[in-house]
């Protein structure tokens, strides 16, 4: 009899919970979530711990899959950030920086932008921690093609890398000679920039791998 109560128990309990999620109110966190949450952590973790011997891709790729990573800051704080800098205000733009970090560990620009800031101010550990940050970051992109096809096409995780990344190979992200098209096919997802080349004049295109693009969390209005 105690058997059959607890089967019954059971039962219910079972039921319940097949209705709650048919209803889309799951009572609890999805174990991935929680899952993606503490891989994030963990890297980040290992980072600020001055372990760097792991391909920061992962890193990237866990905080698009996370809840507690922006992969990119918004309008306010890149243009708040770039005041600051602008007037030198040092403190100012490591507080900024440091805020944007908080919630998105692989903001290339933020780290970037900090690695000046605490050289001006003579940190130099920090300073350093930020430019092998920043390097870290910028080279699991660059390994992850050359650009020149969608099949070698760099892997991003934010309009913002892309700019970076067009940065570091010495061609603008912005201006009249420069045009962005999304392009689908074979179930993936890029960015073909067309930029004119500021010292040869020719046309360049750069293709961008966007399968990793969060709609809420990695691109937002042209800056």
């Amino acid at each position: 009899m105690i058997r059959t109560h607890r089967i019954r128990a059971i039962v219910r309990c079972l039921l319940t919970l097949f209705v709650v999620l048919a209803l889309g109110q799951a009572p609890f966190p999805a174990i991935g979530a929680e899952q993606d949450d503490a891989i994030y952590r963990a890297l980040v973790q290992r980072v600020e711990g001055g372990d760097f011997a792991f391909d920061f891709r992962s890193l990237r790729l866990s905080c698009v899959r996370s809840s507690l990573c922006e992969a990119r800051g918004t309008k306010a704080e890149l243009g708040a950030l770039n005041r600051a800098s602008e007037r030198d205000a040092f403190g100012e733009v490591i507080e900024i920086a440091e805020q944007i970090i908080a919630r998105g560990f692989v903001n290339i620009e933020a780290h970037a932008t900090c690695v000046k800031a605490y050289a001006e101010l003579h940190d130099s550990v920090k300073a350093k921690f930020h430019l092998d940050v920043t390097s870290a970051l910028m080279h699991s992109i660059l390994n992850s093609g050359d650009g020149k096809t969608k099949e070698s096409a760099f892997e991003v995780i934010s309009d913002r890398e892309e700019y970076y990344t067009l940065t570091s190979l010495g061609l603008p992200y912005s201006g009249s000679d420069i045009s962005t098209f999304s392009v689908e096919e074979g179930g993936h997802h890029y960015d073909r920039v067309e930029i004119r080349h500021p010292k040869t004049g020719e046309m360049v295109v750069v293709f961008f791998n966007t399968d990793a693009f969060s709609p809420t969390k990695s691109r937002v209005e042209k800056e």
